[in-house]
């Protein structure tokens, strides 16, 4: 009888199996890097034409309507509140989304809050920490999460403080002196410092919670959070160019981009508010891109501020009718 012998199987020992894994766990080592940078600027160019469409929306606004789209409202707690994204909704496609809110009650209405819990992906940066953050109505309210939150806003205007403490020309300082107004129906016309020269939108990402250097520091509560955050809201508005220290802890001070989305709300006394900010947002420049944030300037352009900027550049950008030179440092 004929016997077959068999073949000899042979496997991987276990020196050339823990070389084939070092070589894939290098692999792995260099390529992640790359997909991190890719996504990174597929992020970052994301948020540039979110600011575009925005930029787009706020121009076909402003003819029609005699100007632009401003907060105004009162300044005290219990007052109409409704922002100028609510009333950009229809330049972006979201009728059916305006349809949902009454523009004679509050955003923080019961009846609005289906609606402006809703995500607004143009008001959204990929690179934030988005759809599970959101924003609530001040005091006399019990503050509850209840609004979608949104990554850009504008200044009403630049601080005094920053001029007393020589950071900024004086030229540059005052409440209203921003794109964006809580007192009156801004035009192109009163953009005297020219529409290519001044800010209109820009990031200040992951509010209400309270970011400091890339890092979480504290998760959004009543009485700890940046004041703003959600898109329908007008406290989300950055109030005043104001910096800080470069730990992002005290305010004011020269650093003002990256540093921290905004200054810890504390104890919000009614019915005057905090008593730098008063019932308005506490919030700053900040994004989750590297190096800096995007900024929608009026004449619809999109640029990227660095965090190194001086704050004496940016606030000659933010006014609009300062009369300031503005240099190339950006």
């Amino acid at each position: 009888m004929n016997q077959y012998g068999k073949k000899n199987q042979q496997g991987f020992t276990l020196i050339e199996l823990l070389v084939v894994i070092a070589i894939i766990a290098i692999l792995i080592g260099l390529l992640l890097p790359a997909v991190q940078k890719v996504r990174a600027a597929a992020n970052k160019t994301t948020c540039t034409n979110n600011l575009k469409q925005l930029g787009i929306a706020l121009h076909n606004y402003h003819d029609p309507n005699g100007g632009l789209p401003s907060n105004i409202r009162p300044g005290f707690t219990n007052s109409l509140r409704v922002r100028w994204t609510t009333l950009l909704l229809p330049y972006l496609e979201q009728e059916n989304l305006l349809n949902g809110i009454d523009l004679n009650q509050n955003w923080s209405s019961p009846i609005n809050v289906p609606a402006v819990s809703r995500r607004l992906k143009v008001m959204e940066c990929p690179a934030s920490p988005n759809g599970t953050v959101l924003d609530g109505a001040p005091p006399p309210e019990n503050w509850l999460p209840i609004a979608a939150n949104g990554d850009y806003a504008g200044f009403y205007g630049v601080s005094q403080e920053l001029v007393t403490l020589g950071l900024v020309d004086p030229a540059s300082a005052g409440v209203d002196r921003g794109a964006i107004s809580k007192t009156t129906q801004l035009n192109y016309s009163s953009f005297t410092d020219g529409l290519s020269n001044t800010i209109h939108l820009t990031e200040s990402a992951g509010r209400p919670h309270i970011y400091r250097n890339g890092r979480l520091v504290v998760t959004a509560n009543g009485n700890n959070r940046v004041n703003g955050g959600g898109w329908c809201r007008p406290a989300s508005e950055l109030n005043l160019l104001r910096g800080s220290t470069a730990d992002g802890l005290s305010f004011p001070g020269p650093f003002a981009i990256n540093v921290t989305n905004g200054e810890n709300l504390g104890v919000y006394q009614v019915p005057n508010g905090h008593p730098f900010y008063g019932v308005d947002g506490t919030g700053q420049i900040y994004a989750f891109h590297t190096g800096g944030a995007n900024a929608l300037f009026a004449d619809g352009s999109v640029r990227f501020l660095r965090s190194s900027l001086s704050i004496r550049v940016l606030a000659a950008l933010v006014t609009r009718n300062g009369g300031e030179p503005i240099t190339s440092e950006n």
